[in-house]
């Protein structure tokens, strides 16, 4: 018992953060200009789906499903699976996490409940958050741009974007969206941290700032 006591988090990482974010660049450079079209189409959808334009709403769940697959299939399981064995069942929970978007009942069929404005607002922030501040942490970090992430092609994004959408979306049983995006930044933020990267407090304060919400919203 005292032995694990001597343990930190960078003990159980199987990569240098070297490995890590020159990973991510490669992977940003064999896909660009991607990213740019995956933000523009997010942007297209989320933001009129979330101020009630009802043919954007139809779309908003079939394009989080293509995100998730997109982040599961390229990233997880061709890249980061390589250096972390791990990942190759993480990917796994991706993929259900897509299934249960592109399931998820559309605004036709699913009566909503209405959001508290906090909540939708604080929804549309934590979304704005993934889609627009998460590419600039890279430059905070003190790493290149090319080591930036963003929507659909990494998960750290994708699940803060998804997160911030269901909560200014408010839809009936939302909440069963919520576990797989909530606990990959867990586990996120636990890595950065180990890797003792600057931006480790982003995936934290998307899961707070998801949880705060949930509470207020109920209150």
């Amino acid at each position: 018992m005292s032995e694990w006591a001597t343990y930190t988090l960078s003990d159980f990482l199987m990569f240098s953060p070297r490995v890590y974010f020159r990973l991510i660049e490669r992977y940003n450079q064999e896909f660009w200009p991607l990213q740019l079209v995956w933000i523009a189409g997010a942007f297209l959808i989320l933001i009129p789906a979330t101020t009630r334009v009802p043919r954007a709403r139809v779309a908003i769940f079939p394009l989080l499903a293509a995100a998730w697959v997109f982040c599961a299939w390229q990233f997880l399981w061709e890249r980061y699976a390589a250096i972390n064995w791990g990942m190759s069942y993480a990917a796994t929970a991706l993929l259900l996490q897509a299934g249960l978007l592109a399931l998820w009942p559309g605004p036709a069929r699913q009566a909503d409940r209405p959001a508290s404005r906090l909540q939708h607002r604080g929804g549309i922030g934590l979304m704005l958050f993934g889609l627009l501040v998460y590419p600039c942490l890279a430059l905070l970090a003190g790493r290149s741009l090319a080591a930036a992430e963003t929507f659909a092609m990494m998960p750290d994004p994708t699940a803060t974007t998804t997160l911030g959408t269901v909560l200014a979306e408010s839809r009936k049983r939302g909440w069963l969206l919520l576990p797989i995006p909530l606990l990959w930044c867990a586990f996120s933020g636990l890595t950065l941290l180990a890797l003792e990267d600057a931006g480790s407090w982003a995936p934290f304060a998307a899961l707070v700032a998801t949880l705060a919400l949930l509470l207020a919203g109920r209150r």
